[in-house]
């Protein structure tokens, strides 16, 4: 694929060779980094092979021609990097989260409809092989009604952003949690539908050993405007880094496993031991489908990138004048519901040292 698009990269960390990478995979041109570390910028560049690099987003804009810019760079100066492009008529995409507080989303929202250019918000999850399949799932309705969802992320402690007490992340209201949070609300949602999600509990404990965590495991009880609860189980204590949901349906049950790349449907069955018998067969038939169509994907060098898949459905927004894969209305909306759980995270369990607000 291959497109005319001049695109920047602000935010020189780890995510933005994600970014970049899926950039060239679809065809567009790196044209400038930005980094406020001017010295990072420059081996960025270096790395990228990228011509121009800046340590300040207004040279940038002034000297370069530039269609659209990724945004990655920390949440809590989001809005000051974010509105200068929008009012220049450059497309962005950012990073989740949309911004730290509903009060700064709104802003930057109500600037990108007065320049009217595209702002998208990278809810990577929902672009995964897997996850398209379970959502088609869901619109399809193979499952009926959905009643519920439960989401468990599973983190390990040699997590680089987590074993690293100087990580921005831990200055966030929220800590680690909040960094990783959007995630499982952004799913949620996706499954879910439209409608606000309310926080009706949390329930936060410690049981490793990092000084700068108050918490390392999250449970969380939600519920939408129709009643249907969804949960949250958020550790940095496990052997494996996971990510499980499960989507509870009038007609059927999905498993899925994100990480994995596996989808499971349950349908109705009884105890009974023939009926548990050729329900354990499904499952397996499900396992060995799974694996095999992402094997296929890969071996077939069909397989994309969540943030390749996201930013060619970007690109396919700006060509076709359509909504971008991730509204800022959603992204809005997963604000709201992050603002808030973060706001009890902090109120329950606050970090010592808190800098960011």
């Amino acid at each position: 694929m291959k497109n005319d698009l001049h695109v920047a990269v602000v935010g020189c960390g780890h995510i933005s060779d994600t970014h970049v990478e899926a950039w060239k995979r679809v065809g567009a041109k790196i044209v400038a980094v930005c980094d406020k570390n001017i010295s990072v910028a420059e081996s960025k560049s270096k790395k990228w092979g990228v011509s121009k690099y800046y340590g300040n987003v207004s040279q940038m804009i002034e000297e370069e021609n530039l269609d659209v810019v990724s945004v990655c760079t920390p949440a809590h100066i989001r809005s000051e990097v974010v509105i200068p492009f929008i009012q220049n008529g450059i497309n962005v995409v950012i990073e989740k989260p949309l911004a730290l507080s509903v009060a700064e989303a709104e802003k930057m929202v109500d600037i990108q409809q007065k320049h009217r250019v595209k702002l998208t918000v990278v809810h990577n999850w929902l672009f995964s092989h897997v996850m398209k399949k379970t959502l088609n799932i869901l619109k399809k309705k193979e499952i009926g009604d959905v009643l519920g969802a439960e989401i468990e992320a599973l983190n390990t402690p040699k997590d680089d952003m987590t074993s690293n007490p100087s990580n921005w992340c831990h200055s966030l209201i929220g800590g680690r949690f909040a960094e990783m949070l959007p995630h499982p609300l952004y799913l949620l949602q996706a499954i879910l539908g439209e409608g606000e999600l309310k926080i009706r509990s949390i329930l936060g404990s410690k049981l490793g050993n990092y000084d700068w965590m108050p918490i390392d495991e999250l449970r969380v009880l939600l519920e939408d405007s129709k009643g249907r609860t969804a949960s949250i189980y958020a550790t940095f204590n496990t052997v494996r880094t996971e990510t499980t949901i499960k989507v509870y349906g009038a007609k059927g049950i999905l498993d899925v496993n994100l990480s994995s790349h596996i989808l499971i449907k349950k349908r109705y069955r009884e105890i009974k031991i023939g009926q548990v018998m050729k329900d354990n067969l499904k499952f397996l038939s499900d396992f060995v489908n799974s694996s095999f169509s992402i094997a296929s994907t890969i071996l077939t060098r069909r397989y994309q990138s969540m943030h390749t898949t996201f930013i060619k459905e970007f690109v396919h927004s700006i060509a076709n004048n359509t909504e971008p894969p991730v509204t800022p209305k959603e992204a809005l909306q997963v604000t709201k519901t992050w603002e808030e759980l973060c706001s009890k995270l902090h109120s329950y369990y606050p970090l010592k040292n808190n800098s960011v607000s």
